[in-house]
């Protein structure tokens, strides 16, 4: 038994690490695709759950992931905001701050409540210029933004 936690452990490692490997040399940017994949940040995972094993898989995934928009890209006033998560009550936070760090809009998104789900919403920006999206759940213990993911962003 611990010899085949161990290979299933060993597995899942190897995967995730070819995984992160073909995504770090996946190529150029793209500028205004909401379809375009996102580089992962340090907060996110490009590893699947199913094909993981069960040790990596829950070390790796990230309770929020972005698919779209990508980090630096360029969109429009109103731009499409893609991704999936998990949060208390399938309930996510967003708000876009100008680069002083003022909150210009915010909102809400329903991602799921006890798994990962796809979740999507349209942000309005009140003006072009550079922007951080920022996603992110609330700590049932103190309200606090918690499994931040963010996205620096300029507005055309």
């Amino acid at each position: 038994m611990r010899k085949e936690l161990i290979r299933a452990t060993t597995a899942g490692l190897l995967a995730a690490g070819v995984l992160g490997l073909v995504g770090a040399c996946g190529g150029g940017s793209d500028s205004g695709g909401d379809d375009a994949a996102a580089t992962p940040t340090a907060s996110e995972s490009s590893s699947d759950p199913a094909t993981a094993s069960p040790i990596a898989g829950a070390a790796l995934d990230a309770p929020i992931t972005l698919t779209a928009p990508t980090q630096d890209a360029a969109v429009g006033r109103s731009f499409v905001v893609r991704g999936s998560g998990v949060a208390f009550e399938g309930t996510l936070l967003w708000k876009l701050s100008d680069t002083a760090g003022a909150e210009t809009v915010s909102g809400f998104a329903s991602a799921g409540s006890t798994e990962k789900q796809p979740f999507q919403f349209t942000v309005e920006a009140p003006q072009a210029g550079s922007y951080t999206l920022t996603v992110y759940r609330e700590s049932a213990d103190d309200g606090s933004p918690t499994d931040v993911v963010t996205r620096r962003l300029t507005v055309q």
